[in-house]
């Protein structure tokens, strides 16, 4: 965890990249974060590799050479998305993290705008618009595909209830009951670490803020932007709430409840419409479809039928 009594770096910023197989990613969103910053505050960028092999090394090494900021390269071996987490959390100096993923690219002043509304509005966590580039421009089921990759609160900058995915999000742990370990491991490769995170941290009174010019781009790979893939991250995106419920444990039977009816009740809704379009050709079944896998996600929550997308099953685009 930071190190706030060091006083060197109580205002100091740890924008962490997790990264698993994926050489072209870390390129464009290391690139992208030099000449970042945020007024005179110390910045640091930590490069945590979860690929067993360390893949990322000899990229990572090249880039600290002409890096304007200070670049830490930590291993971490065992796959997962909240080993690499929680491994760069281990060695993380400031009183901010920012995390952007190996799939991002983020703007000129992405940092300086999630700083700046953080602060502004004392937020514990602040999240910023991640704009979704498709594979194939010209593929008909974009229009219906973008909205699930991306991360757009629509709101006007201030405070929001929802949170987002961790990446391209800030938290300012000086203001945040972060848990040990922040991102629970059990999460490793199915996801909904950052849910559970977040929804610790709501429940501790954590204030949550969008800041709506600190962008940056979320780079759709060909192997995600499909229907099959589609269909298995909104089954497990329709399990974060009624999973949500059941981790509270008997104060959460009536909220799992709920989930459960709700899901079924959208299931008679969104799956009957998604079979007619795609029977009709129409590109906008994916959105049913979407509907439809996160109504069932709702339903069978349990975690027998967890998705594994994370560690060794991670999609990343290039041979294992």
């Amino acid at each position: 965890m930071s190190k706030l009594s060091n006083n060197k770096w109580s205002e100091g910023i740890s924008i962490v990249v997790p990264t698993y197989k994926r050489p072209d990613g870390i390129r464009v969103a290391l690139n992208s974060l030099m000449g970042q910053s945020a007024g005179d505050r110390l910045v640091e960028i930590i490069v945590a590799d979860n690929d067993p092999l360390a893949s990322a090394k000899a990229f990572v090494s090249e880039f600290k050479e002409t890096s304007t900021i200070p670049v830490i390269y930590k291993h971490v071996p065992e796959p997962g998305v909240s080993n690499a987490r929680n491994g760069a959390l281990n060695v993380a100096r400031g009183r901010f993290i920012a995390f952007l993923d190996d799939d991002m690219d983020a703007f000129p002043e992405w940092l300086e705008e999630l700083v700046r509304v953080s602060l502004k509005y004392k937020a514990a966590i602040t999240f910023g618009p991640a704009i979704a580039l498709m594979p194939n421009k010209n593929d008909p089921l974009n229009p219906f595909m973008e909205p699930f990759f991306e991360r757009i609160a629509d709101a006007p900058e201030g405070y929001i209830q929802k949170c987002l995915g961790t990446g391209g999000c800030l938290l300012d742990l000086s203001l945040c009951d972060m848990p040990s370990p922040p991102f629970n491991p059990i999460h490793n490769e199915t996801g909904g670490e950052d849910d559970a995170l977040f929804h610790h941290l709501q429940r501790s009174g954590a204030k949550v803020a969008w800041a709506i010019k600190a962008k940056s781009y979320e780079i759709v790979p060909a192997s995600r932007a499909t229907p099959a893939y589609m269909w298995k991250r909104n089954f497990a995106f329709g399990q974060g709430p009624s999973q949500a419920e059941a981790d509270k444990g008997l104060a959460g039977t009536f909220g799992v409840i709920k989930w459960m009816i709700i899901g079924g009740m959208q299931l008679c809704v969104y799956g009957p419409t998604a079979i007619a379009l795609k029977i009709m050709g129409k590109p906008k079944y994916i959105h049913y479809q979407n509907r439809t896998s996160q109504a069932l996600g709702k339903i069978f929550w349990w975690r027998s039928f967890k998705q594994k997308l994370y560690g060794v099953n991670a999609t990343t685009g290039v041979s294992a």
